[in-house]
């Protein structure tokens, strides 16, 4: 099915983008609309209150975002604004990220996404907007 080859020629594309192999994101699930990703904690995303950075749980929900808007609304996209409410801190395990498209017209995308430790307990939401771009 064409629709099953592009999304995993997006997976793949993602997990060989520099930055996401920093911060170790995984895409553990990938429909169109929908996405869960998956971070495992390091020394090196922990802040200095021994937590995980902000800067890592908004890359998880601005990833998880995009992953789900771009396996919908194809892969030329940037994101033009997000918002993120930090809820609970975590040191340790997995966390994920689940993001899921919203509305979308032609040209722009609203999505939303949870940030979400392995026993469930929510650790932050967002929600952003991408715009498309054509093909060239």
């Amino acid at each position: 099915m064409e629709n099953d080859k592009y999304l995993q020629e997006l997976r793949d594309f993602f997990m060989r983008v520099p930055f996401w192999q920093h911060t170790g994101c995984v895409v553990e699930h990938l429909e169109p609309g929908h996405s869960v990703i998956s971070v495992k904690i390091e020394k090196h995303h922990l802040n200095g209150n021994d937590t995980v950075h902000g800067g890592l749980y908004a890359t998880l929900l601005d990833n998880a975002m995009g992953l789900a808007s771009r396996a919908k609304c194809g892969p030329h996209q940037a994101t033009t604004n997000m918002n993120i409410q930090y809820l609970a801190p975590v040191s340790e395990g997995t966390i994920y990220g689940r993001g899921r498209v919203v509305h979308h017209t032609k040209r722009t995308v609203t999505t939303e996404a949870r940030a979400e430790a392995a026993d469930g307990t929510l650790l932050a939401v967002a929600t952003a907007s991408f715009r498309v771009f054509s093909e060239k």
